[in-house]
């Protein structure tokens, strides 16, 4: 089979899983008082 779809479905989850997460480390971490909160 050349297309399967759960392979393609679990690539696209991989995609937004990294996007968030690049998201979140962009701009949640960067900011001093969540790393206060996190870190007290």
């Amino acid at each position: 089979m050349l297309f399967d779809p759960r392979s393609a479905a679990i690539a696209r989850a991989q995609f937004w899983f990294y996007r968030i997460g690049g998201y979140l480390l962009l701009n949640v971490m960067d900011e001093p008082a969540w790393l206060a909160l996190i870190f007290c």
